[in-house]
């Protein structure tokens, strides 16, 4: 068998000094493309691959990341995380997935668990805890949130775009829609103070919706996040009342707080005789299936998150923590982006 390649050999090849071969191995911005080019070519040439592992133990690491998650089958999660993984893998990182179950106490075990034997550092979507008692638990340990609204934050952070909604509702106002109604999670009034939850996206939504002369906190239907009760919403909102009225037939277009209530609402209508869009329009958010082939009939109007600008962000935060340990900073907190997708839906 022949010896394997050594970082030696590579700079040999490429004519280089072992330093250079080193720094454009590891993607350092220090090297000129065509060196960098050069050596990646001769490490290619002869079957070179770095010891990852033996790099990052010298420095004390794991040379991994943890991503905690409610669900991983969640569209949205899945979009989430393997943006996350695809974004600590350009910085030669690997991630570790786990998932809570949206469970309050299976969170805070996790969260017990992290330290720096486990990995170098967590972005947590946070769903149950406070952020108070995250920092108890983590202390120091280097760690960005994921849609933590508050206006004192403690730890780095990485939020939806404040014109995500507005946006939307000027689209649907654009496109001449003159009544609407927001579909998903709970009504104002029955709001709890949950910043790493739903409330305040509930909140800038029916503000969003307010300000566009769309409609007020009043219209509102209530159900859960997900695709089999936004299928019973549409079939309570069908209901015909004493009056002789629906509720359906109030509003013109239906502003659904993620995808999946959106395409559940779509059958529902469906099972009631309700045609998307020529009777009823309605708008997603998230765009979970977005940035690929969208697959339904008709093809939903969405305002799509960047998944990917999200993990940028939060990556960057988060190796700048693990780089530079001992600086202390006041929390930062960062926008994602976020694109209209017009579909046929609305």
């Amino acid at each position: 068998m022949a010896p394997m390649a050594t970082l030696k050999d590579v700079a040999a090849l490429a004519g280089v000094s072992m330093s250079t071969a080193g720094a454009a191995i590891r993607g350092e911005d220090i090297v000129k493309p065509v060196t960098r080019d050069k050596v990646l070519a001769a490490a290619k040439q002869l079957g070179y691959s770095p010891n990852l592992s033996a790099r990052f133990l010298k420095k004390g690491r794991t040379g991994s990341i943890a991503a905690l998650i409610p669900s991983i089958t969640h569209p949205y999660y899945a979009n989430l995380v393997a943006a996350i993984s695809k974004a600590a893998g350009k910085r030669h990182l690997r991630t570790l997935i786990m998932q809570t179950g949206y469970n309050m106490d299976t969170e805070t075990d996790i969260v017990k668990q992290i330290n720096s034997a486990v990995c170098d550092g967590l972005i947590l979507n946070a769903s149950n805890v406070d952020d108070r008692h995250l920092k108890a638990m983590l202390g120091n340990h280097p760690t960005v949130l994921l849609n933590y609204q508050v206006d004192d934050p403690l730890f780095d952070n990485v939020l939806p775009p404040l014109s995500r909604g507005a946006a939307s509702f000027g689209y649907l106002a654009g496109r001449g829609y003159r009544h609407a109604c927001i579909v998903g999670g709970h009504p104002l009034d029955k709001l709890t103070d949950d910043p790493g939850g739903r409330s305040p996206a509930i909140r800038y939504t029916v503000a969003a919706m307010k300000d566009s002369g769309l409609g007020d906190e009043h219209d509102f239907v209530e159900c859960n996040w997900e695709t089999t009760s936004a299928i019973a919403a549409a079939h309570r909102l069908c209901e015909t009342d004493t009056d002789g009225t629906r509720m359906v037939d109030r509003y013109d277009v239906f502003y659904c707080m993620n995808d999946l209530i959106a395409y559940g609402l779509i059958r529902g209508f469906h099972d009631e005789g309700v045609r998307v869009p020529q009777d009823k329009a309605v708008f997603g958010n998230d765009g979970i299936y977005a940035y690929g082939e969208q697959f339904t009939v008709p093809t939903l109007s969405t305002m799509a998150l960047d998944y990917d600008d999200t993990a940028e962000k939060a990556l960057d935060m988060l190796v700048d923590q693990i780089e530079h340990p001992d600086v202390q900073r006041e929390p930062r907190v960062e926008r994602g982006r976020s694109r209209l997708v017009i579909g046929e839906s609305a």
